[in-house]
């Protein structure tokens, strides 16, 4: 069982963040239109259904797929319980959590960059590993 690199993380956290603008921007457009929001308004609408949906469905989909998201499929890397067995929807919900907020998304990266581990702070917090499939 090999972790995934560190190229393959930065890969997967922009494929993710894209996914989540473009949910949170496209699920808030409705919003803007019809009701004629500000901006400011608009940016924290598009957020918070941003945080939401995509909470639910990296949630969900780590659970159906047994331990891969949408980013994750992509770049061939999979998420598994520190044991190395299926990962636990206790473990599922804590890593889709921290990887919707974006801020600890810079935080996982940049512990990455800095103590040069595989592991990063996401996979401590929700003891888990990612690993790599595709070697």
């Amino acid at each position: 069982m090999e972790t995934a690199v560190l190229s393959k993380r930065v890969w997967l956290y922009i494929i993710n963040l894209i996914f989540h603008l473009g949910v949170s921007f496209g699920g808030a457009s409705p919003f803007l239109i019809v009701l004629h929001f500000h901006l400011l308004y608009y940016i924290l609408i598009s957020l918070g259904i941003a945080i939401i949906f995509s909470f639910i469905f990296d949630f969900l989909l780590m659970i159906i797929t047994h331990g891969y998201t949408l980013g994750s499929a992509l770049v061939g890397v999979k998420y598994v319980a520190s044991n190395g067995q299926m990962i636990t929807k206790c473990q599922a919900f804590l890593r889709s959590g921290s990887e919707t907020l974006v801020i600890f998304a810079l935080i996982d990266l940049l512990y990455l960059i800095i103590n040069r581990t595989e592991r990063g702070a996401i996979d401590r917090l929700s003891d888990s590993f990612a690993i790599d499939i595709r070697r």
